[in-house]
């Protein structure tokens, strides 16, 4: 068995074990495990008991205890702990400590009342927040000790008055007495509360008050009166029936409220009052609505807003005013004399007043027209044109002279009646004679042969004319078969054997009106229609022109070819035109006297082909 004994000081080795039932006064070698780590041998005695004491064990676990001895060998497993003295623990004059915020702290002691050193955790105190903080012992056979420090909110003291005042504009402000609900006395800065000014007044205790008491400060807010404001404007004016807005019962601003009236009347005008709710510093406000008429611009220049006009008269002025004095502004503005349009005045002083149209209908200037032309050349005693009060486009109106005299020629106007747009209009009549032609009689009849020529015939009349139309019924003579004024010259033709008449017959007239025909008629006679060939001929430049040359002769010769040769047989010349004849010549050079020979072949106007050879001599 054994007995143990902790050490009595502090990491000190007062400890002991001790064992009994052992041989009594005899040496034995002890070994055993201190911490797991072996120990010994060391020797020991045991004492007449038995009992043996190992001594200076310091803290530790002990176990495996072998004894050696006496001639025997002992041992003992079981553990057996050696533990230090527990001390007291640190001791403060303080178990906790209380502070106020803000207000400087208390340095935490390195030595407890009962001599520990350590140190602390925090190792300085925070003024500002509550917190706890532990004192560790150097020495480790006393605990650890901990306080809490607790920081107080410092509180102002107080006042029957509060704190603060909140005014709206103006009111009643409390008087700033020096002594606090609490007993404190002290002093306010400023000392007297201004009540139309927002402002901070400070108390200062004159001795630090007790506790975590403070001084204060009083604040007074002086709000300006908020003036509700709208989306619409505090006063407009409106055209009777015109666009109103709805009254809301919160301003933009946010002031509640209710209006009064509480819808808005287009019709008539009128205030209506806002009044804020309860507890908001806010003013009433007002909505004025004025209601203007709506009265049409009028003028009495245009009745009943249109106007009619001439083209190119003067053209009306428009107003720069209505006849009750709503002035504005023409659009457009000048009114055209020319052509018709829409004007249109909008009001610049009444903004009310209605756009006015007003509408200016220019009338074209009409020339009158009638069933009849307005200018007649008719014969004498013709059924004149009855003149009617009324054109056929409507205008009225007078003529002058009233009737129509179909005797003379005369100038008739027509006047229209006033208020129209027309210009006068006039008839020019004239009445012409019938023309007859005279002393025809004397020009019965002209007898020509086919080839001569008639000189142009104007016909005789009894009175100045306009024209002559005559007509000829057989252009075979040679007349064209009809012509104005005079007849022309021309060459009466016959292409046939026997004489052929032409009638000419004559119409004189004055302007359309025609006189009595008159005729007289014109005979030509044939010629001979055959070939004639000379045979003879003295081109020497001394005797009749005719014998200079030779050639054929015919009045119908259509086509000719003459071919001419000596009398050994040479071409002298070919002639193919009718016209032309021979002059004797070759090559420039005049031939001798004597006998040539023709061959001609000619066709005739008639139809008829002539073949002929003979001889022709040349003499000089």
């Amino acid at each position: 068995m054994q007995l143990s004994n902790n050490p009595t000081t502090c990491h000190g080795s007062e400890g002991s074990i001790t064992f009994s039932g052992l041989v009594p006064n005899t040496t034995y070698q002890v070994m055993y495990l201190e911490n797991n780590v072996q120990k010994g041998p060391v020797t020991l005695l045991t004492d007449g008991t038995g009992q043996l004491v190992i001594p200076n064990l310091t803290m530790g676990a002990y176990r495996n205890f072998t004894f050696i001895g006496g001639g025997t060998t002992l041992s003992y497993v079981a553990g057996t702990p050696l533990s230090d003295p527990i001390l007291p623990p640190p001791v403060f004059s303080f178990s906790s400590i209380i502070i106020c915020l803000g207000d400087p702290a208390p340095a935490l002691p390195a030595t407890s009342n009962n001599g520990y050193t350590g140190s602390w955790s925090p190792a300085v105190i925070d003024p500002n927040q509550s917190g706890t903080y532990t004192f560790t012992p150097s020495i480790s056979c006393a605990d650890p000790v901990t306080i809490t420090v607790t920081v107080i909110q410092k509180q102002p003291v107080t006042f029957p008055f509060g704190p603060g005042l909140v005014l709206c504009g103006t009111g009643a402000v409390p008087i700033l007495t020096n002594t606090s609900n609490e007993g404190v006395t002290g002093t306010w800065n400023p000392a007297v509360i201004d009540p139309t000014h927002s402002g901070t007044y400070v108390f200062t205790p004159t001795v630090p008050p007790p506790g975590c008491l403070t001084g204060t400060i009083f604040t007074l807010v002086v709000n300006p009166p908020i003036m509700p404001t709208f989306s619409f404007p505090g006063s407009e004016s409106i055209c009777t029936g015109g666009s109103v807005p709805t009254l809301p019962n919160q301003s933009q601003n946010g002031i509640t409220g209710n209006w009064i009236p509480a819808v808005v009347d287009p019709n008539n005008s009128g205030t209506y009052t806002f009044t804020p709710d309860p507890g908001q510093c806010a003013l009433p406000a007002t909505y004025t609505l004025t209601v203007k008429p709506i009265i049409p611009p009028v003028f009495s220049s245009f009745p009943n807003s249109k106007d009619t006009i001439c083209d190119g008269d003067p053209a009306p002025v428009l107003p720069a005013a209505s006849d009750i004095g709503q002035t504005g502004t023409w659009t457009p503005a000048v009114v055209s004399n020319t052509k018709s349009g829409t004007y249109v005045f909008t009001s610049t002083s009444d903004p009310c007043a209605p756009p006015t149209t007003v509408t200016i209908t220019v009338k074209p200037i009409l020339t009158p027209e009638f069933t009849f032309s307005t200018s007649q050349s008719v014969c004498i005693n013709v059924n004149p044109p009855v003149l009617p009060g009324v054109s056929t486009n409507g205008v009225n109106g007078t003529w002058s002279p009233a009737v129509v005299d179909n005797q003379n020629t005369g100038m008739y106007t027509f006047t229209p009646a006033t208020g129209q747009c027309a210009v006068d209009a006039m008839l020019n009549y004239e009445v012409n004679p019938i023309p007859s032609i005279i002393n025809l009689n004397l020009k019965n009849q002209d007898t020509v042969t086919d080839g001569d020529v008639l000189p142009y015939y104007d016909f005789p009349v009894d009175i100045p004319v306009t024209g002559i139309n005559w007509t000829n019924n057989n252009t075979a003579i040679g007349l064209q078969a009809s012509g104005a004024g005079t007849v022309p010259s021309f060459t009466a033709t016959n292409m046939t054997n026997d004489p052929i008449t032409g009638t000419v017959t004559a119409i004189p007239y004055v302007n359309g009106c025609m006189g009595a025909a008159q005729s007289y008629k014109i005979i030509v006679k044939p010629r001979f229609k055959d070939i004639y060939v000379p045979n003879v001929f003295s081109p020497d430049g001394k005797g009749d022109p005719r014998n200079e040359v030779f050639k054929v002769y015919g009045n119908y010769i259509a086509t000719l070819e003459l071919h001419i040769f000596n009398q050994w047989g040479q071409k002298m010349i070919t002639i193919t035109d009718p016209n032309q004849g021979w002059d004797g010549r070759f090559k420039g050079s005049p031939q001798p006297v004597g006998v040539y020979v023709y061959v001609l072949k000619a066709t005739t106007t008639d139809g008829r082909t002539l073949s002929m050879k003979g001889s022709i001599t040349l003499v000089r």
